[in-house]
């Protein structure tokens, strides 16, 4: 879940990077208020269409190293506060992992006792928030991508009857023993060999959430992260409709989505396309239902199209998963080009940036974020660092694309491009998403925020906002046709 230094077309470089440091989780009685006898849930009773509320899920980091104090500004789970606590539905403590027995299990070198500290405060923050649902995701980047010694732990885990029978009793136990509220699954990605035996996992997995629930005020809750855009979507696609069914919510990564392993820049969670921009072949168009009228096919699958948050949307929407089980994934971060091409304030321009998920340069090449250098990484500041950055008088120039309805930081005098989403970008992806339906709204993650958690506040004050208008430009390029509907004006 994590952003990396690699792009969503899988076919061409890399997976994109979710780091996947785990923490580990308490072994004490924590308070909660999901102890009442109620009858069994259906398996997805919290998310039928038309539930009231949108959800706002915050995925929560918390590595061995910061428990153990190693890394200097990382967010405590007893700094989270009342007011942020009170915007949330939801908390996905990361990560959790497949042990080498095939079981849920921590990370390896994570102190317990410090873990429990960390998550009994977690658990506290319900007093404020008493709706919050806690849970905790099991896998990222780190140990499910397909270059990780880790990964095939997971696909033999998902692999038999047996071996999924006896993840999910570890996982179910694991949750219960700490009072999570469910469990989050960041597998990045099951290949198309592993469909089936993903597909199998999930539903096996909602079983045994119903049954462990049985008693239950509200039923525990099984969601995924699922991939951002096409390439890594094609993997799974015929699967979606029945991944969907088990699930209560499919949380879309639709962010990362430019970077540093392009040849030009480009925003990394934009919501139109520009025509301005690369356009790739659609990987889904070969796998539509011969059926399809020549009109129908491109309408749904068109030949080529931009790689954005609205193309991901209109994907999923596409291949059966109903809107009220997509949350919109946002970034808390940005993505930092250098040396890059003065025209257009640097955007759609050459640049001059290493790739690769492990950093190797000059670590201070961004100007006014002594944090980046500090985590040893500029290419990706938090959000906290663009609001210093800005404050700081460092010489960045907000920019802002109607079109493509995304903001970036561009340096004339040191050629620095910064893709981030302001609050114009999340009024407008909010905007998207309402007029869409979704369920609401996810990000990555909670500790990069600024500490008055003004994007959170943003973000939550869109969802909630009583008139909706969803803007698109002539120039836009959309996915598919955007049909009027009384949820969100299209203006």
């Amino acid at each position: 879940m994590r952003p990396s230094l690699h792009p969503e077309r899988m076919n061409i470089l890399s997976l994109l990077r979710r780091q996947s440091l785990l923490a580990t989780l308490l072994s004490c009685a924590l308070y909660s208020v999901d102890d009442a006898v109620a009858q069994p849930p259906s398996p997805t009773a919290s998310t039928q269409a038309g539930s009231s509320s949108p959800v706002v899920i915050g995925y929560f980091l918390l590595e061995k190293e910061q428990l153990a104090g190693q890394q200097n500004g990382s967010l405590r789970a007893s700094d989270i506060r009342p007011d942020v606590a009170r915007q949330l539905s939801h908390i996905n403590f990361a990560f959790m992992d497949i042990n080498a027995k095939g079981e849920c299990d921590f990370e390896t070198g994570t102190d317990a006792r410090q873990a429990a500290r960390a998550l009994a405060e977690l658990q506290a923050l319900k007093r404020h928030q008493p709706g919050l649902r806690i849970l905790y995701s099991l896998g990222g980047w780190t140990h499910t991508n397909d270059d990780s010694p880790d990964v095939e732990r997971y696909r033999q885990a998902a692999a038999t009857p047996e071996a999924r029978s006896k993840l999910i009793r570890s996982c179910v136990s694991l949750m219960q023993r700490y009072r999570f509220d469910g469990v989050d699954i960041d597998w990045e990605y099951p290949r198309a060999q592993d469909a089936a035996a993903f597909t199998d996992l999930l539903r096996e997995f909602r079983q045994a959430l119903n049954q462990a629930g049985r008693h239950r005020a509200r039923p525990y809750q099984l969601t995924i992260a699922a991939a951002g855009g096409a390439f890594n979507m094609a993997r799974s696609y015929a699967a979606w409709p029945a991944i969907a069914a088990s699930v209560d919510y499919i949380n879309l990564m639709t962010y990362d989505l430019n970077g540093s392993w392009e040849k030009l820049s480009n925003h990394q969670a934009h919501l139109f396309g520009d025509p301005a921009e690369a356009l790739y072949d659609n990987p889904l168009r070969a796998l539509a239902a011969p059926s399809l009228s020549a009109a129908q096919l491109q309408q749904d699958f068109p030949a080529r199209f931009a790689l954005t948050v609205d193309a991901a949307v209109q994907q999923y929407l596409v291949a059966g998963v109903p809107a009220h089980k997509l949350v919109l994934g946002f970034p808390f971060y940005g993505r930092a080009l250098f040396q890059v091409g003065a025209d257009k304030q640097g955007l759609h321009q050459r640049f001059v940036t290493p790739a690769g998920d492990h950093y190797q340069g000059d670590v201070s090449l961004l100007t006014g974020c002594p944090s980046c250098a500090q985590r040893g990484d500029p290419r990706l500041p938090a959000y906290a660092d663009l609001q210093a950055m800005l404050a700081g008088g460092y010489g960045y120039q907000p920019q802002y694309s109607e079109i493509s309805h995304a903001s970036w930081l561009w340096h004339p005098q040191q050629h620095i491009f910064v893709s981030a989403d302001d609050a114009r970008a999340v009024q407008a992806k909010v905007a998207y998403l309402r007029h869409q339906g979704l369920a609401g709204a996810m990000f990555w993650h909670l500790g990069q925020d600024a500490q008055q958690a003004t994007l959170l506040n943003q973000l939550h004050s869109a969802l909630y906002q009583q008139s909706c208008q969803l803007r698109v430009h002539p120039a836009a390029l959309v996915y598919r046709p955007l049909a009027s509907n009384p949820r969100c004006e299209i203006r």
